[in-house]
């Protein structure tokens, strides 16, 4: 077998480039791996071994990881294990996945926090305050409101956001084309207000660029990163004493909670959203209905009695 440094780049590489996952995601299933070998060369059974672990070796170490962090983590690592050996797997190294059939406990789906409708448009209008107040020049305000309206307006995650290029955007329709999780192109419309801001940063910002180029750089000229964005969002949440645990991704959330609150079909919120499974979208028509007791308990006579 090769030697588990070499199938840990190898299995990195695949997942990187040809499943087109994301970087964050790519450095947390190194170190999964990476914790997984350590305890396996410090295994009697298994002696840094990767063919001699099996199902029951797969069940000791899931135990030990739910001892030593919570639920979610503990799913994120096996996750991260079983693409590992299915790449094994498909790369003749191994025969079998011993943590396909090991059982987790099954996690409790939170309410994704988002912004309300009558919070939007202060966040939106943020840059173009800043810009007022002198505290940003154009370029920036800009900038910061593009970003803004995509994440909003567009449901992007924002490592779509930051891997967005001009080829990518059809400026007639007002929609992108998007490649998602799993090598997955999806089209994704955004507004008028986007497509406005999207052509007044063309014309003012970037008139020479060509279709390969990205939407947004950063402030050095290389390739936005997801970390500068939610940097500058945290800057205008605070401000406007919005509430400063909303991400980048939450606006992602608003997208999809405004869309299913107003009667989008859930099929078309699903593919807009890229989501393989319609059950992951689900999750926005409970927070409809949330909407809905509410109102019914604030208005409605009999719900006090």
């Amino acid at each position: 077998m090769t030697n588990k440094p070499q199938l840990l780049e190898n299995f990195i590489f695949r997942i990187a480039n040809q499943r087109r996952y994301s970087a964050y995601t790519c450095r947390n299933y190194s170190e999964a791996v990476k914790e997984f070998f350590a305890w396996l060369d410090s295994n009697e059974f298994a002696c840094g071994d990767i063919s001699k672990f099996d199902r029951r070796l797969a069940r000791e170490y899931v135990m030990e990881l739910s001892f030593k962090f919570k639920p979610a983590t503990t799913h994120n690592k096996i996750s991260a294990l079983r693409s590992f050996f299915t790449f094994l797997i498909q790369t003749y190294e191994l025969d079998s996945n011993p943590f396909s059939s090991v059982r987790l406990t099954k996690l409790k789906k939170d309410i994704p926090v988002f912004l309300s409708q009558a919070q939007l448009p202060t966040l939106l209008g943020a840059p173009w305050t800043f810009l007022e107040e002198g505290k940003i020049d154009k370029l920036v305000a800009v900038r910061d409101s593009l970003c803004l309206e995509l994440l909003y307006g567009a449901g992007l995650r924002v490592s779509e956001l930051c891997s967005l290029r001009w080829g990518d955007i059809d400026f007639q329709t007002n929609s992108a084309r998007i490649l998602g999780k799993g090598n997955k192109v999806r089209f994704c419309p955004f507004g008028e207000s986007a497509g406005e801001i999207l052509r007044k940063w063309h014309s003012d910002f970037a008139p020479d660029k060509n279709p390969d180029d990205f939407v947004l750089c950063s402030p050095t000229g290389k390739k936005m990163y997801p970390r500068f964005i939610q940097l500058e969002l945290k800057k205008y949440l605070r401000h406007f004493g919005l509430p400063e645990n909303v991400t980048p991704h939450k606006l992602r959330h608003s997208f999809a909670t405004h869309l299913v609150n107003g009667g989008a079909d859930l099929r078309a919120v699903q593919e807009m959203l890229g989501h393989s499974s319609l059950s992951t979208t689900q999750i926005y028509t409970h927070i409809g209905m949330r909407k809905l007791l509410d109102e019914y308990r604030l208005a409605h006579p009999r719900a006090r009695e």
